[in-house]
């Protein structure tokens, strides 16, 4: 059986004024993989140099419940306002942009398995990144 995934940046445009690019990509994201099979952590440090930001957001949402502790709560695309979840992944990109090690650290310790953070780490670092080049 294979999967068909659709490429999402023509999605983005309604939603990308109402929340961050992060959230928005994501929320669409975890919106379209919410059937597929989840992705391997290691996985993650396969994606190609030239992979754009919707396959790190998807790379994202399909990793991040293996990555956390708990399940994380990602709201649907347009919906007003964001979830804990969603502003705490807005707090680690915020972190990840200012190579801030203590609060990386502090976002992480409770929320994150050890093995997971430097994968989570790529994923927000790569996803960020790419949106700053787009955007």
């Amino acid at each position: 059986m294979t999967q068909t995934v659709r490429r999402i940046e023509a999605d983005i445009a309604p939603v990308i004024g109402t929340q961050p690019p992060l959230i928005a990509f994501l929320r669409l994201s975890a919106l379209a993989c919410r059937t597929a099979p989840r992705g391997s952590l290691r996985a993650c440090a396969l994606l190609a140099a030239d992979a754009g930001p919707d396959d790190y957001a998807m790379a994202l949402a399909r990793t991040l419940p293996e990555m956390t502790l708990r399940r994380p709560v990602i709201w649907r695309p347009g919906a007003p306002g964001r979830s804990f979840d969603e502003e705490w992944l807005l707090s680690l990109q915020e972190a990840v942009h200012r190579r801030d090690g203590a609060s990386l650290r502090f976002l992480t310790r409770s929320r994150v398995r050890p093995e997971a953070v430097p994968y989570l780490q790529l994923l927000v670092r790569g996803l960020s990144e790419r949106l700053d080049r787009t955007g």
